[in-house]
C-alpha cells in the first residue's frame, strides 16, 4: 500500500513539473470567470505589456458591446481593472512579458448601476407625464426627449449584460416597461406619406423607413387617421457628362412639404438634390434617387423631432 502511494505521488509530481506555469491561459485560470473578468497583453518589457494589456480590456468591451463609447463609464470601469500578474515566459526564446488585467465583476456592476439609475429616475418622469396626457399629439414633446435616455440605457444595459456576474441586464423589467411606453407613444402617430413623380419607389422607401426607424407610422396618404404627411414631389433630368465620356447621368430633385393635417399648416419645405453616373440610365436613376431619398428620410426625421417638440 505504501509502495503504491508513493507510485502516486511521484506521478503527480512529473505532471506538475509538466505543466507550462508561464501559458496565458495558466495564469488566467487562477481567476474565477464567474467573479472576475480577465484580458492579457504581451510586450517587450514589463511596462508594455502591462499597458497592452489594461488597452485589451477597453478594447475588449467596444468590441463585443455595440455603441458603448458614447457612455463615461467605459473608462471607469478600465480604471477599476488591476494588474495582477506581469511574467517572462524563461522557456521561450522570444524576449516578451506577458501581463493580466483582472476586473472584479461585482466592482463593474456597481459602477454601472448608478448611472442606470439615474436615467431610469429620468425616464421614470417622463414615463408619467406620458401616462398623464392620452392624446396622441400632444405630449410628444416628453418621448421625443426620452430619445437619447434610452440610446444611452440600452447601452448599459448591454454593457452589463456582458459583464455581470449573472450574465443579464440591471433592473430589466423596468427599463422595458419605459421603452414599451415610449415605443407606444410614437407608434401611435402616423404619418401619411406620398411621393409623386418619376421613378419615385426608391425615394420612398427611404422615406417611409426612416419615418418608421425614428418610431412613427408611416402610412398610405388614404389613411384618414393620419396626424401629419410628407408629401414629395420628385423630377428627374438626364443629361450626358463632359467630364467623363461614356456615362449615363441622372440628376433627381426631390421637393418635400411637411404639414400638419389636424392644424392645416405646412411646418416644412424643402427641396433636395443628387446625380449618379453609370453605364445604364436605369441604374444611375435609381442610384440618384436613393441618394436622394437618404438625405430626404435625415431632414425630414430632423424636422419631425423639431415640430413634435412643440406638441
Amino acid at each position: 500500500m505504501k509502495r503504491l502511494m508513493i507510485v502516486f505521488a511521484a506521478a503527480f509530481l512529473c505532471a506538475c513539473s509538466g505543466m507550462n506555469k508561464n501559458t496565458i491561459s495558466y495564469q488566467a485560470g487562477k481567476y474565477d470567470p464567474a467573479a472576475y473578468y480577465v484580458v492579457s497583453g504581451t510586450g517587450e518589457t514589463k511596462e508594455t505589456a502591462s499597458a497592452n494589456a489594461m488597452a485589451n480590456m477597453k478594447q475588449s468591451f467596444i468590441r463585443s458591446v455595440a455603441d458603448v463609447q458614447i457612455i463615461d463609464e467605459l473608462d471607469d470601469l478600465a480604471a477599476n481593472a488591476k494588474i495582477e500578474k506581469v511574467w517572462k515566459d524563461k522557456s521561450s526564446q522570444t524576449k516578451r512579458y506577458f501581463a493580466i488585467a483582472v476586473l472584479k465583476r461585482q466592482i463593474a456592476e456597481q459602477i454601472l448601476q448608478a448611472p442606470a439609475n439615474e436615467l431610469d429616475a429620468r425616464l421614470g418622469s417622463y414615463a408619467s407625464q406620458l401616462q398623464t396626457n392620452n392624446d396622441k399629439f400632444s405630449g410628444l414633446r416628453a418621448a421625443i426627449s426620452m430619445e437619447n435616455l434610452i440610446v444611452k440605457r440600452n447601452v448599459l444595459q448591454d454593457l452589463y449584460a456582458f459583464i455581470s456576474q449573472d450574465r443579464i441586464g440591471y433592473e430589466t423589467e423596468r427599463f422595458e416597461n419605459y421603452k414599451k411606453l415610449y415605443n407606444d407613444r410614437l407608434s401611435a402617430v402616423k404619418v401619411a406619406a406620398v411621393v409623386r413623380g418619376d421613378s419615385h419607389e426608391e425615394l420612398l422607401s427611404k422615406i417611409v423607413s426612416g419615418i418608421n426607424k425614428m418610431g412613427l407610422s408611416a402610412v398610405g396618404p388614404e389613411d384618414k387617421t393620419a396626424l401629419m404627411s410628407v408629401e414629395v414631389q420628385a423630377k428627374v433630368d438626364g443629361y450626358e457628362s463632359e467630364k467623363v465620356k461614356g456615362l449615363e447621368w441622372a440628376a433627381t430633385s426631390a421637393a418635400v412639404n411637411m404639414r400638419d393635417l389636424e392644424a392645416g399648416t405646412t411646418f416644412a419645405s424643402f427641396t433636395l438634390h443628387d446625380r449618379a453616373g453609370t453605364g445604364r440610365k436605369a441604374d444611375s436613376v435609381r442610384k440618384s434617387m436613393q441618394a436622394v431619398g437618404v438625405k430626404a428620410a435625415d431632414e425630414i426625421v430632423l424636422n419631425l423631432k423639431k415640430y413634435l417638440k412643440t406638441k
